[in-house]
């Protein structure tokens, strides 16, 4: 598998590993097209994914009607995932038709070798996610960490996630909750997800010491040596000093805000 497809190819089995593992979770695929809908208020969870190259708009158009025919069933807001080195040079006024804009841009990234640290460790304690209120942590930090509401984290306020093969962790300075990150198993390599510090402790090296510490207890736990991850453009400078490097870029589409809506 080449690194572009391989790229799309993880994050689609990242996700799929984690709606399938919700309650509800569930999963279609073909034509072009992977939809994971976790049915959970968070739009993370409730996804469609472009997994091939898209040829041209009338292809996209294609591809876009598929996802919200198949997102129509969530209750909840839903996010279509575009790789955009594989899709047409108009795609965003396309996205447009359907009332589609941009609310996060990713890149996919791979380490082979961990690079050493540019500084000294912070003082930290990692645990292991081990009980609800654990994961709440997470939970919490990520809202937090995300600037999103609390309450659309519940869905993973449990350990639905996190069985004997995935490993979450929580940060704790002078006894706060402070970072997390976790690593699963994907495809034969770890996959880091979930990462986030509280924002009032962003800069410290929490998030870097968090992920690398995921990352060797991966290593250990499962076996692999490589670890990949989607970064969000936040994110990208603390995992290149980490030792990842990027490959392709993708925009997460939501449906635009309606005119007179809270926020708006």
């Amino acid at each position: 598998m080449n690194s572009s497809a391989e790229t799309v190819y993880l994050l689609r089995e990242a996700w799929r590993l984690m709606v399938e593992r919700l309650p509800l979770g569930e999963v279609r695929e073909g034509e072009g097209v992977a939809t994971m809908l976790g049915n959970v208020p968070l739009p993370f969870f409730n996804l469609s994914i472009s997994d091939q190259p898209i040829t041209d708009s009338e292809d996209l158009r294609r591809v876009l009607s598929l996802a919200a025919s198949r997102a129509s069933s969530c209750e909840y807001p839903t996010m279509f995932v575009l790789c955009e080195d594989w899709a047409p040079a108009d795609w965003e006024s396309v996205a447009a038709e359907f009332g589609l804009v941009t609310a996060l841009r990713m890149t996919g990234m791979a380490m082979e070798k961990l690079i050493p640290a540019r500084r000294a460790a912070p003082e930290i304690e990692f645990r292991r996610v081990s009980n609800d209120a654990m994961a709440c942590e997470v939970a919490l930090l990520n809202a937090h960490g995300y600037g999103m509401p609390a309450e659309l984290f519940d869905c993973i306020c449990n350990m639905n996630i996190w069985q004997e093969d995935s490993y979450a962790f929580v940060g704790y300075a002078n006894g706060k909750a402070v970072t997390t990150a976790a690593a699963l198993p994907v495809s034969g390599t770890i996959y880091i997800a979930l990462v986030a510090t509280l924002p009032g402790e962003q800069g410290k090296g929490y998030a870097e010491a968090a992920v690398r510490h995921a990352i060797v207890e991966g290593q250990q736990a499962m076996g692999f040596e490589r670890a990949t991850l989607h970064a969000t453009e936040m994110g990208q400078p603390v995992y290149a000093a980490i030792g990842f490097e990027p490959s392709l870029r993708f925009a997460l589409l939501m449906e635009a805000p309606k005119e007179g809506a809270p926020g708006h």
